[in-house]
């Protein structure tokens, strides 16, 4: 008997003494690592595979322009920022998308641009 073994409740021994041990294995369909219990693969997925977060209106202009953009602006020069910063982890290719479905206008300032992003995403959906 295990050391694991022996801590566990003596009722609870006697009432899994008879069941077979399993062999279905947990398996992460990303890494194919296989885990005994679903909790550790529960955990293991929380650690390692974070959920797709989706590009806020906050993220593409304070984190892709710093806040840093002059306006006005059009379409075209939006977009022409954004690809000059591709290189940026904040540019991702699905804020180059929401960009470059832009409604084709002028854009005087951040909240406009932030009016043309809401607009793109509605005409998505």
């Amino acid at each position: 008997m295990s050391k694991e073994e022996k801590e566990i409740h003596p009722e609870v021994q006697e009432s899994i003494k008879d069941m077979p041990n399993r062999t279905t294995k947990f398996i992460c369909k990303v890494f194919g690592i296989g885990f005994e219990d679903g909790n550790m693969l529960d955990s293991h997925i929380a650690e390692m595979h974070h959920p797709k977060r989706t590009v806020t209106i906050n993220d593409i202009i304070n984190g892709v322009f710093e806040g840093r953009i002059n306006f006005p602006k059009t379409k075209a020069e939006i977009v022409k920022e954004i690809e000059k910063n591709k290189d940026k982890p904040e540019v991702t290719p699905e804020v180059i998308d929401i960009m470059r479905n832009l409604p084709d206008r002028r854009y005087n300032d951040e909240a406009d641009l932030a009016v043309g992003i809401e607009q793109q995403r509605g005409a998505t959906l």
